[in-house]
């Protein structure tokens, strides 16, 4: 079986870590925009999307981290009667509320399908993520009743922190295991909330992407490629498919996973006080995909893209 994976860990280029899914004051969020771009750079992230609840955020001038324009659209009514929530990307044009109408549709933004939304943002060449679904209640219906999102969050931070909702390997298996190729992403979804007993949201999820140069054309097209993985911890060094077999190389780590549907796949665990750094995986020719995951002895985690096999 031949792999489909845009592997970026043998692409030419560089490096370069992010975060997609940020709020300031300009909605929830505790900082304002200028404030959180000085957060995020000081804390090592090369670019950010400052994603704001119905509104697009502009932060003038030259901030020393690239800025992808962004906006979280809220729309649709899911089965369980609450709504989408969708993190646009690399906007043109804001989506604009008046209170509880999204003019450009002509309707109340719970009526809008979120179709809709997705077809209105890649009109103007961006693209949509769809947000925490464990924490939307999303269930198999939903995720499959739109298409042409380029990805699902994986993991997000403040849903982690808030209400310990913050992991979505699930719903994205379910959308693997249907050939549906959409890629993880791992962010913050940052409102700088904490208190006494609640982590900040902020800077603990990130992507690393491979691009040769770091302007908003050349992340984005990286991204729309899958050349990059994602992380709330763990760095992962090296992926290699060769004669049957997937080499994985990480940070100190518990453990290494090899996730494929159904029984396939195999979970490699250091059981001793010595961490893994390195396994391999000899492909069984029964695996519709594989997808990589590592988690630390902290409980956090990395994910690769699902590698498919035709």
């Amino acid at each position: 079986m031949e792999p489909k994976f845009n592997n970026p860990f043998v692409t030419e280029g560089n490096w370069y870590k992010g975060n997609l899914h940020t709020h300031t004051t300009n909605s929830d969020g505790s900082l304002s925009p200028v404030e959180t771009v000085k957060q995020y750079k000081e804390a090592g992230y090369h670019f950010l999307s400052i994603t704001d609840h119905c509104r697009l955020t502009k932060v003038e001038g030259n901030q020393g981290i690239l800025l992808i324009p962004g906006q979280e659209m809220h729309c649709g009514t899911t089965e369980a009667k609450f709504n989408f929530h969708l993190v646009g990307l690399n906007l043109k044009e804001e989506i604009s509320y008046a209170g509880d109408e999204i003019p450009i549709f002509r309707k109340k933004w719970w009526e809008v399908h979120p179709q809709e939304m997705i077809d209105a943002v890649k009109s103007q060449g961006g693209e949509i993520i769809l947000a925490h679904p464990y924490w939307s209640a999303l269930t198999t219906n939903d995720i499959f009743s739109c298409q042409g999102y380029i990805g699902t969050e994986v993991f997000n931070t403040s849903c982690l922190y808030g209400i310990d909702k913050g992991y979505s390997m699930h719903h994205w298996d379910d959308l693997l295991v249907r050939g549906r190729n959409v890629f993880g992403f791992a962010n913050d979804d940052a409102h700088n909330s904490f208190n006494e007993h609640r982590q900040n949201d902020a800077c603990g999820a990130w992507i690393m992407v491979k691009s040769k140069k770091l302007t908003v054309y050349d992340i984005m097209e990286a991204i729309k490629k899958g050349l990059f993985y994602a992380s709330c911890g763990p760095e992962i060094k090296d992926v290699k498919i060769s004669g049957g077999n997937i080499f994985v190389a990480t940070s100190p780590v518990k453990s290494i996973s090899f996730i494929a549907p159904n029984g396939h796949g195999e979970m490699f665990t250091a059981l001793k006080r010595e961490p893994l750094r390195e396994v391999e995986y000899k492909i069984r020719g029964q695996e519709r995909y594989i997808r990589i995951q590592c988690t630390d002895r902290e409980g956090r985690m990395a994910w690769t893209n699902a590698i498919f096999f035709e």
